[in-house]
């Protein structure tokens, strides 16, 4: 039998995906919002999740830091 033939999937939004990412180098640990490399050190952050700047200090707060 044959397997039926499924649409393709589609990631949009990836740029936008980005902008709402949040960013920390793995040199000098500063974090950034939606920003791949650091100003600082001029190297690639890693991503560390999903997130914004914070509302009280507008430090870059990634969700999972409110959950841990």
């Amino acid at each position: 039998h044959q397997l039926a033939e499924r649409p393709a999937l589609e990631l949009s939004g990836a740029g936008r995906r980005r902008e709402v990412t949040v960013y920390e180098c793995g040199s000098c640990g500063a974090r950034a919002v939606g920003v791949q490399r650091c100003e600082s050190c001029t190297t690639f952050m890693a991503k560390v999740g999903p997130g914004g700047s914070c509302p009280a200090c507008d430090e870059p707060l990634a969700i999972e830091d409110l959950l841990s």
